[in-house]
């Protein structure tokens, strides 16, 4: 994981989805930080946006992540994309 992937993904989560900053750590899941389904389905969209990862398939799992999960699923799939 590259730190300024981490740094995309938490300014997603704080910035666009107004989670608590103070309340995020790299333990902390997605649910925790209250992220509803609605907030995660936007999640999926700046996600693509931003790094171009399609993540729409893994939708309902996003809840369990951590920001640093997160990271490694996006990475994994943008190195999926590019084999396929």
């Amino acid at each position: 994981m590259t730190a300024s992937l981490h740094a995309t993904l938490t300014r997603i989560v704080v910035e666009d989805l107004e989670a608590d900053a103070d309340g995020l750590t790299d333990e902390s899941t997605l649910a925790a930080l209250d992220l509803d389904s609605l907030a995660i389905a936007e999640l999926v969209i700046r996600i693509k946006e931003e790094t171009g990862a399609d993540l729409g398939s893994e939708e309902t799992s996003l809840g369990e992540l951590t920001i640093p999960g997160l990271a490694q699923l996006v990475t994994t799939t943008l190195d999926g994309e590019k084999s396929a």
